[in-house]
């Protein structure tokens, strides 16, 4: 009998909207709701899927690009919210109502069909923000977006993941001369703001364990691009946590691939083979950024590349 898989497809991420489908065997839960229903529906369709196949919507936080589907979703189908209570006043000041809340905190642990859900403060400008941290079968997904400080909380909570879904908002120097007014440029660059392709190598470098998958998350349009995500990720090549890694980064505006891990353990590889491994890039870009209309024609290397370490 095969094992059971872990699937996580980033529906879509960005400034724009972001959500996440993440598998466990048989049970299915989506991370934030921040694209339209429409789209959230017709992605869950691409998979076989209705609303009715979710255990749970898990809300990292309030802001608009994280729930924006969320109303529409909710009068179709009143799918389980997992949020903070904050989190839930907050939405209710907004106007909507979560028919079948959840309560959840930083720190305290919950399971649900065998799951073990952790969530984990981050640091962001949302009433009371969470990454998540998923263990079942012996493996580990853990989600940290929207964080503008790497704290020893964060770090703990992402040591040890199998998949690692990182924020990686934007360039620094591209952030300095876009169009964004002064005020959210220091707000991006704040310790509540979001998280720089320059802050993820040393990151990783902190991880002493190999990643099966690293997917790169909610890349802002206007500060970044893909070629300069690839080029700031470029020193942790050599780190142990890319030692076995599929790295893809995720857009705004198409799906990435279902990203599959078995929870079957796999035989420890001889030295050769693990001085031999490459690192797999997989930056899916969507057609609009591919035929140039934002931020002009995408490098070719930063569609597919392969970078051995031997």
């Amino acid at each position: 009998m095969d094992a059971p898989l872990i699937g996580v497809t980033y529906l879509g991420s960005g400034s724009e909207g972001n959500a996440a489908l993440l598998e466990f065997g048989q049970t299915r839960l989506l991370v934030d709701a921040g694209l339209s229903a429409r789209r959230i529906r017709r992605s869950l369709a691409d998979a076989g899927l209705t609303l009715a196949d979710l255990s749970g919507i898990l809300l990292t936080h309030d802001h608009g690009d994280h729930v924006r589907g969320l109303p529409v979703l909710l009068k179709a189908h009143p799918v389980p919210v997992f949020a903070p209570e904050q989190t839930r006043r907050a939405l209710l000041h907004q106007g909507l109502t979560v028919p079948a809340h959840v309560p959840l905190a930083a720190g305290q642990e919950l399971e649900r069909e065998g799951i073990r859900i952790r969530p984990f403060r981050i640091s962001h400008d949302a009433v009371d923000p969470v990454g998540f941290r998923f263990e079942w079968q012996g493996r580990t997904v853990t989600i940290a977006s929207d964080f503008g400080e790497l704290t020893p909380v964060v770090l703990e909570h992402l040591a040890g993941s199998d998949i690692l879904c990182l924020e990686s908002n934007y360039d620094p120097d591209l952030l300095a001369v876009c169009s964004y007014p002064d005020f959210l440029k220091r707000r991006i660059r704040s310790p509540r703001g979001h998280f720089p392709n320059t802050g993820v190598a040393p990151l990783l470098g902190r991880l002493t364990h190999s990643l099966t998958h690293l997917v790169l998350i909610h890349r802002s349009q206007e500060s970044n691009r893909p070629d300069l995500v690839r080029q700031a990720l470029a020193p942790a090549l050599g780190s142990p946590a890319l030692r076995r890694c599929q790295v893809t980064l995720a857009d705004q505006h198409e799906a990435t691939p279902r990203l599959l891990l078995s929870t079957a353990r796999q035989p420890a590889r001889p030295p050769a083979a693990e001085r031999a491994v490459q690192h797999r890039f997989d930056f899916t870009l969507s057609r609009r950024e591919t035929a140039g209309e934002r931020n002009g024609p995408a490098p070719a290397e930063a569609i597919r590349l392969c970078a051995s370490t031997s």
